[in-house]
């Protein structure tokens, strides 16, 4: 799910060379129960547009997977996804072969791998320092970031310590001014509907490999 065509029709491009694996179909509708799909993928762009009410579908009214992919300069984009539910993520810069991984083991209901973003490299925080920081950004309290990432608060607060050093901070505030600097923001508060929808069946040995757009 992408609100923007190019985005959906670069993935229906990249996965459509994948037939032997995978069979590709749009949603018919955002609010979809998106029957027979194994893993939807949902672009974290439409977290920036909305007010994650889609994705909250996805996540508990469908029995697919949500598989989201992000901009590597968005990772508050991500947090808040994952915050909502989504199973796995990925970056947008993967090539097709690796996304096609990501949906086969998101699939299975296994870990996709630690996919680092931008940030973090640019940085040197990890992908859970990056999650923190992102949901302080939002203006969330420690206990609230917690429950989120279902941490205990001690080891929240040791993530936050580590963050703080690493981006060379003391206060929240200030973690609150570089984050926003380095391209952290709270989603836009306007309600957009969600675009185009991308899903995806796993080929079996009883699935027909046709594809549709």
């Amino acid at each position: 799910m992408s609100p923007q065509e190019v985005v959906v029709r670069g993935l229906v491009s990249m996965l459509a060379d994948y037939p032997d694996r995978l069979v590709v179909t749009a949603l018919p509708a955002v609010r979809s129960r998106a029957p027979g799909v194994d893993v939807i993928l949902y672009d974290t762009f439409g977290l920036y547009l909305s007010d994650g009410a889609d994705l909250q579908h996805l996540v508990h009214e469908t029995d697919a997977k949500v598989l989201i992919f992000s901009r590597d300069m968005r990772p508050d984009l991500r947090a808040q996804a994952h915050a909502l539910g989504a199973h796995a993520w990925v970056s947008m810069s993967v090539h097709a072969g690796e996304l096609v991984r990501s949906i086969e083991l998101t699939a299975a209901g296994e870990p996709v791998g630690v996919n680092e973003d931008r940030m973090s490299t640019l940085a040197g925080l990890s992908t859970r320092e990056v999650e923190v920081l992102a949901l302080i950004t939002q203006g969330l309290s420690n206990k609230e970031i917690a429950e989120k990432l279902v941490v205990s608060v001690n080891t929240l607060k040791s993530h936050i310590r580590q963050a703080y050093r690493k981006i060379d901070v003391t206060t929240r505030s200030q973690a609150v001014s570089w984050a926003i600097t380095h391209g952290f923001a709270p989603p836009d508060e306007n309600s957009l509907e969600s675009g185009a929808s991308v899903a995806a069946r796993m080929v079996t040995d009883s699935l027909s490999t046709e594809q549709s757009g």
